[in-house]
C-alpha cells in the first residue's frame, strides 16, 4: 500500500503552493521509505478518497516528474473524473508524456494488444472515445513518441472515424508543409 492516507495533507498543500510542492519533492528524495510508497506503490482504490480528482492529477503528474510509473487505479479514477476539456486534455497529457510509453510507442503496432500500461490505455482511448478528433488534436499538441502511436491506432481503424482521422491529419500536413516521415509515423 503507497504513503497516501498519510501524505494526503502534504499533497493538498502542494497542488496550491509552490513551497510545499518543493518540500514535498525534497522529502522524498532525501527518504528512500517515502519515495518507494509514494512514487513507485501501485494506489488501490480505497485510497482514493483521500484526494480529489484534481489533486490526483496534480500528484500523478508530481509522481511522473519523480520517475514513477503510471498507476492503472489513478489512471480510471481520472478517466471517469475528466468532464472538462482541460480534463482531458491533461489526463492525455500524462500519458503521451509518459516514459516508458514513449520509448515502447516507435515500435508498437496499433492493432496489437499491448502489457504496458500507457500504450494499453492510449490504445483503449483512441478505439472508444466519441470525439476522435480531440484526441488527434491532442496527439498533435502533445507531439510525443505516444502521440504519434495513438494517431497510428486512429488512422488504422476501418470506420467513419478512422476516415475523418486520416482525412484531418492530411490537411494538416499539408499546411504545415510537413513530409512523408512523419505521415507515416502516424500511420499513412
Amino acid at each position: 500500500m503507497s504513503l497516501i492516507g498519510i501524505s494526503a495533507e502534504l499533497i493538498r498543500r502542494a497542488v496550491v503552493d509552490e513551497g510545499y510542492s518543493q518540500d514535498l519533492r525534497d522529502a522524498i528524495a532525501a527518504d528512500q521509505g517515502a519515495l518507494e510508497g509514494l512514487v513507485y506503490e501501485d494506489i488501490v482504490e480505497d485510497e482514493l478518497g483521500w484526494l480529489a480528482p484534481s489533486e490526483w492529477q496534480w500528484f500523478a503528474h508530481w509522481r511522473q516528474s519523480m520517475g514513477g510509473p503510471l498507476d492503472e487505479t489513478i489512471l480510471r479514477h481520472l478517466s471517469l473524473a475528466a468532464v472538462t476539456r482541460y480534463a482531458r486534455f491533461n489526463l492525455r497529457g500524462l500519458v503521451m508524456r509518459d516514459q516508458r510509453t514513449n520509448e515502447l510507442a516507435q515500435e508498437a503496432e496499433p492493432r496489437q494488444t499491448h502489457d504496458d500500461l500507457g500504450l494499453r490505455w492510449l490504445a483503449a482511448e483512441a478505439q472508444t472515445v466519441r470525439d476522435s478528433m480531440e484526441v488527434v488534436r491532442d496527439a498533435l499538441e502533445h507531439a510525443t513518441e505516444a502521440s504519434w502511436f495513438t494517431l497510428r491506432v486512429l488512422t488504422s481503424i476501418d470506420h467513419v472515424h478512422g476516415v475523418e482521422v486520416r482525412d484531418e491529419l492530411r490537411e494538416f500536413a499539408a499546411q504545415r508543409q510537413l513530409g512523408a516521415e512523419i505521415m507515416h509515423r502516424w500511420g499513412m
